[in-house]
């Protein structure tokens, strides 16, 4: 870039953040109602929620304007498991603390308006 001083840029904001093109496209797609053949209109978060509920407690499907109900093979059904359980309870992670020493901290904690401690591990 010639004619700025060495660490400077035309953009001092730095780069904006990237968007989340398909994220953003799905929410705005699921805040649209589906008519069903029967006359019923339904957000399209809760045919979602019904489908994914359908799908992992049942292993069949049936789509807003399908006749018939499908059937999932057992190893769709069990990829669709892994990705939903993945999703909506990710793995917990353990965290241990420790001081500069390597002890495990304690953690007091106290409350401002009482005279008593808990004590947490």
């Amino acid at each position: 870039m010639a004619g700025l001083p060495k660490g400077r840029t035309n953009n001092p904001n730095g780069r904006p953040p990237k968007n989340r093109a398909l994220t953003d496209a799905l929410a705005l797609a699921l805040k649209h109602t589906v008519d069903f053949p029967d006359g019923r209109k339904v957000s399209g978060k809760k045919v979602l929620a019904n489908l994914v509920t359908s799908v992992l407690t049942t292993g069949r499907i049936k789509f807003p304007n399908d006749t018939e109900e499908s059937i999932v093979s057992v190893k769709d059904w069990m990829e669709f498991a892994k990705w939903a359980y993945g999703y909506l309870e990710p793995a917990a992670t353990r965290l241990e603390h420790t001081g500069e020493d390597g002890n495990i901290l304690e953690i007091l904690v106290r409350y401002a308006d009482r005279t008593d401690t808990t004590e947490a591990t």
